[in-house]
């Protein structure tokens, strides 16, 4: 049997230069698959998985734009 991966979030990773490298697919390998797609327990753990994931990806995002906004009041501050 081969082994089958479920894509379950969508991550940002950093660059070698520190850029966001956006949209990377995250996959879990799951066995036993069921006609219906997936076991209960792979569901849950799919579910587990992802809402972790979406939480770090929003920390993610608020942090960036955090810091994009200091950057830009800096800037704002310089002009003035």
């Amino acid at each position: 049997m081969s082994e089958i991966f479920q894509k379950v979030a969508y991550i940002g990773l950093r660059n070698e230069d520190g850029s966001y490298l956006m949209n990377v697919p995250l996959y879990i390998k799951v066995s036993e698959v069921t006609k219906n797609g997936v076991t209960k327990m792979q569901e849950d753990l799919i579910h587990k998985v992802s809402e972790i994931m979406m939480k770090q990806y929003e920390k993610q995002i608020k942090d960036e734009f955090e810091r994009r906004k200091k950057g830009e009041e800096k800037n704002e501050n310089l002009q003035s």
